[in-house]
């Protein structure tokens, strides 16, 4: 078994990545995509991880456990694996919409 498989979790890298999925932000970011007319090239895991920060920030206390235990989370996210499923979610939109 390859160590990939042992450590997904319902299809997706792990749990913390599973949850960005789960939670509609894949269909958000595409959307995000489409309305500023990016190209599915132009999608980075960089500039989605900055996007999703800049989205939850104000939720997350600057100090304490609760900021501890969330950021640790957020470094857990395969954002590459996100950024993929959005540049594939954004040449569906844009063929749907050509």
């Amino acid at each position: 078994m390859n160590k990939k498989r042992e450590l997904s979790y319902n299809g997706w890298t792990n749990f913390e990545t599973w949850t960005v999925s789960v939670w509609d932000y894949i269909p958000y970011f595409v959307d995000s995509a489409y309305d500023q007319e990016l190209k599915p090239e132009d999608i980075d895991s960089g500039s989605i991880e900055d996007e999703f920060r800049d989205l939850v920030d104000s939720d997350i206390p600057n100090s304490g456990i609760i900021s501890d235990l969330v950021n640790l989370s957020l470094s857990k996210i395969d954002w590459r694996e996100i950024a993929e499923h959005v540049r594939e979610g954004l040449e569906e939109k844009i063929m749907d919409n050509y």
